[in-house]
């Protein structure tokens, strides 16, 4: 189900949800694999970001595998379980402390629309088409994905996409906020912008995504934990020495 590959000389891990003949959709073991996927590159220091694709010409990924569900997911126990499992992926895929993109060339639906809100960036193709679903088949998402769309999209166009489930176009995404850019030429824009991502410093990086994911205090102990250290980095004071020196730094994530 899933391939994944770390670049040697960048440090950007790609992962590729690669079972196109169900568009990706997840299977609830898939579920519990991609969590421990996010968890080891999460403690993976040589990963400097992270790139999550899917295979084939039809789907970024359906969501999760509705042929299961008769069997694994009726009735509220039943129900509770599975969704813990999906909750879990989300968590460990949104803890990543590094940038992840959400490559999204077509279908993005259910599940497939969870797990590219759980990236920090959300790029698309202009054929990318997106739908959240659950009031067609008689359920509710927890609150933990559908947070994470509100915060994006507001509480106006959450619930819009919600109450409706309809299908909307990769023009309609990015005006109401629900991916960050949409290209024809999808690798090359997102490589473009991994460039500039991993020109600049990874402690700031990861500092900059706990600040906006915590939200600590001004001025609180919290903050301080995040921010403070970066000043007594290597990578601070060769910023320093490059900017005084007229040339560009070159950074170590140290």
């Amino acid at each position: 189900m899933f391939d994944l590959h770390i670049q040697d000389d960048d440090g950007v891990a790609r992962l590729h949800l690669n079972a196109p003949q169900r568009l990706n959709a997840l299977r609830l073991e898939h579920w519990a694999a991609l969590a421990a996927l996010a968890d080891n590159l999460a403690a993976d220091d040589h990963v400097t970001a992270v790139v999550i694709s899917g295979a084939g010409d039809r789907a970024f990924c359906a969501g999760g595998d509705i042929t299961e569900f008769s069997d694994i997911r009726m009735g509220a126990a039943a129900a509770q379980a599975y969704n813990a499992e999906v909750d879990r992926a989300l968590v460990a895929l949104a803890a990543i402390p590094v940038p992840t993109i959400a490559r999204i060339h077509q279908a993005c639906f259910g599940g497939g629309s969870m797990i590219a809100l759980s990236c920090d960036l959300r790029f698309a193709a202009p054929a990318a088409r997106f739908c959240i679903p659950p009031a067609k088949m008689g359920f509710a998402y927890n609150a933990l994905p559908l947070d994470r769309l509100r915060q994006l999209v507001g509480p106006g166009h959450a619930l819009d996409l919600v109450y409706t489930a309809r299908t909307i176009d990769a023009a309609e995404a990015v005006r109401i906020g629900l991916v960050s850019d949409v290209a024809d030429d999808l690798d090359g824009f997102i490589n473009q912008r991994l460039s500039a991502i991993l020109e600049h410093a990874p402690l700031s990086h990861r500092a900059h995504k706990r600040v906006l994911n915590e939200a600590p205090e001004p001025g609180s102990q919290a903050e301080c934990a995040i921010t403070d250290h970066l000043y007594d980095s290597q990578d601070y004071q060769e910023a320093v020495a490059a900017f005084t020196e007229r040339r560009r730094p070159t950074f170590k994530g140290q």
